[in-house]
């Protein structure tokens, strides 16, 4: 399993008991404050949820490159960081709205709804070319087969 698949599916995981602690905590009066509900629900929907779909198909779908790291999987990796840039960027501003008057708050969460539309546009451009077909596939590798087998009879030349 790829790292980012992994770090996306833990990342998930700890959202999910979050969400869990704060539900809780809302359900039996142990923890009340404004916004708790929207930011229980965000948590549990798009930090564990979202989180956890996207790590599972990243590992699912045969991926471009085999390569670990930062700059072969820099879309999936730039999906994990908006997501939960936006995610964290909601926990704080969702209560601070409900508490402070003031715009700073409501545009933190204008941003944080920003970073989340991007982290699914990264996500669409990390996972588009791995939909492919059997047939797909198979063509995509006998070409490039040739181009090897291209490069290498140049080369030895």
């Amino acid at each position: 399993m790829p790292r980012i698949a992994r770090v996306f599916i833990k990342t998930g995981l700890i959202y999910f008991l979050a969400s869990l602690l704060l539900g809780l905590a809302a359900e039996f009066n142990w923890l009340q404050f404004p916004g708790i509900v929207p930011l229980f629900w965000h948590l549990l929907m798009v930090g564990w949820i979202t989180q956890i779909i996207f790590g599972v198909s990243i590992w699912m779908f045969p991926g471009r490159t085999r390569e670990e790291g930062f700059k072969a999987q820099l879309w999936g990796w730039l999906t994990y960081i908006f997501l939960n840039m936006g995610l964290l960027l909601r926990v704080i501003a969702e209560p601070a709205t409900y508490l402070i008057t003031g715009s700073v708050w409501s545009v933190l969460i204008v941003i944080s709804a920003v970073s989340q539309v991007a982290a699914a546009l990264a996500y669409i451009i990390e996972l588009w070319p791995r939909i492919q077909s059997k047939e797909q596939r198979r063509r995509q590798r006998k070409k490039k087969r040739k181009r090897q087998k291209s490069q290498n009879t140049s080369g030895n030349n």
